[in-house]
């Protein structure tokens, strides 16, 4: 990871990344939702930074220039990681079907890098550092919550957990009470 260009959201993302339960939350939330995880992580970085929420119109703006980029060189690659996973190779080696894996999944890691730096590049306000914590966190909800609105999802159970891991990850001296009561109740579906 030596190649990659230094970012403060880079670095907030490996470190949120590899946090209890925030793979597996981001991970449910781009198979069931159709979720970006770099957005997610960006949404989180801008909260947890005292950067201002999200409008609509500009997170719209931001999916717009990285739609293409997921479409064709992220989701592709990741596709093809999962193939070399899960399809059995019977003609190859095992050991070379797995460092072929390997490549790409550092080409599809090197392409996340890349859409980060641009949406970085792209909105990054003033941080304030100095904005209670109350508030950064009710900010990284809400540009989460503006990301399901862009989405047209009506979060249900299953996504606000995902949320709450996010968050306990993105704030980890908040109390879990004070985290699940600003992401709030899952609404009940018809």
């Amino acid at each position: 990871m030596s190649d990659f260009l230094p970012h403060p959201f880079w670095n907030f993302s490996l470190e949120i990344y590899s946090g209890e339960s925030v793979a597996e939350a981001c991970l449910d939330l781009q198979e069931r939702r159709g979720c970006d995880v770099n957005i997610l992580l960006f949404c989180c970085w801008l909260g947890a930074s005292g950067r201002p929420t999200l409008t609509a119109d500009r997170l719209r703006a931001l999916l717009k220039a990285s739609d293409a980029w997921q479409a064709e060189i992220v989701r592709p690659l990741r596709s093809v990681r999962r193939l070399l996973k899960d399809h059995p190779w019977p003609e190859a080696l095992p050991e070379t079907v797995d460092a072929v894996r390997r490549r790409v999944a550092d080409a599809e890691l090197a392409a996340e890098h890349a859409e980060q730096i641009k949406l970085a590049s792209l909105h990054t306000p003033p941080a304030d550092r100095d904005r209670p914590v109350e508030k950064r966190l009710r900010a990284a909800v809400g540009n989460l919550g503006v990301y399901a609105v862009c989405l047209g999802v009506v979060p249900d159970a299953k996504d606000r957990a995902a949320v709450v891991a996010l968050m306990a990850a993105t704030f980890p001296g908040l109390a879990r009470q004070e985290i699940e009561r600003a992401v709030g109740p899952a609404r009940q579906s018809a």
